[in-house]
């Protein structure tokens, strides 16, 4: 009986309805999504939420309005609603729609202020077509044929460039928008923004990671464009499907993550901790 009781709980009750949500949220990811870097870029997002959600775990106290009851119901309501109608679950909105609706189950519309971090996290998918459109219009396809067609020049192949199409004498590729590292470009920024939030830094030094997360992406994708032409000229087309998506694309991406990670901990996360070491060795002394 302790042990229903305990269930009942509307803390228990909220955390059976978000881990629900989030199954759903997957098991539709993962039938939808052709591309591995969106399937990273929710699995990473997700961690940081249950991560920020951990450890105010102690501080999480369940009581809203009626009013505020009823919006939320109404907002899980719609996205499970969607699910099973024929326009379909939204992949990119329904986390921030369900995110929304379980913080005003929680408190209300003050929880909208004290779960702000998680809502921003939330709020990067819903934001997803909007940051590639807004990449796309600023000629980062062109760019990258560019960068790539440079690197290969650089290294001493004939390489001939029209617009976004990069010729080698024996084969070419064609920089889209799917080639031109916009997802693993929103990978490193989704990563740089739960940095932002897990450790405070001066506006300058947000400028500066952001820059350099940005360039990381750009250029090791133009690497990978490159190692894709030379796959065409050679005629490897098993490797150029490799490379081009699935797991070879997900590669870069994780080697982009782990130099803004060492990036992040030469830079930054080392010093606040010395600093962190220091003030402690004063308070003991």
């Amino acid at each position: 009986m302790n042990e229903l009781k305990i269930l009942a709980k509307p803390n228990y009750t909220l955390l059976a309805i978000m881990a629900a949500l989030v199954a759903i949220h997957f098991t539709v990811l993962f039938k939808s999504a052709t591309n591995s870097n969106i399937a990273s870029l929710h699995c990473l997002l997700f961690v940081g939420i249950a991560s920020l959600i951990w450890e105010e775990r102690q501080n999480i106290e369940v009581h809203s309005k009626p009013l505020e009851t009823l919006i939320g119901i109404i907002l899980i309501g719609w996205i499970l609603l969607r699910t099973v109608s024929p326009v379909g679950y939204q992949i990119n909105v329904a986390p921030l729609v369900w995110g929304l609706g379980i913080c005003l189950l929680v408190n209300g519309y003050s929880a909208l202020r004290k779960y702000r971090k998680e809502l921003i996290l939330l709020s990067l998918t819903a934001l997803y077509p909007l940051v590639a459109s807004l990449l796309t219009m600023a000629g980062i396809t062109e760019s990258t044929a560019k960068t790539s067609s440079f690197l290969l020049w650089a290294t001493g192949f004939h390489v001939h460039r029209e617009g976004v199409i990069i010729n080698l004498p024996k084969g070419k590729v064609e920089v889209l928008g799917a080639c031109a590292g916009i997802d693993a470009m929103l990978l490193m920024l989704t990563v740089n923004i739960m940095f932002f939030i897990l450790i405070p830094l001066k506006l300058k030094d947000k400028v500066v990671s952001l820059i350099v997360a940005g360039l990381i992406s750009f250029l090791l994708n133009s690497i990978r464009i490159a190692i894709l032409a030379l796959m065409a000229d050679a005629g490897d087309m098993n490797s150029f499907e490799y490379w081009h998506g699935g797991e070879g694309s997900l590669v870069f991406s994780f080697i982009s993550v782990a130099i803004f990670g060492t990036f992040c901990w030469l830079f930054y996360v080392r010093k606040i901790i010395q600093e962190k070491s220091s003030e402690d060795a004063e308070d003991i002394n």
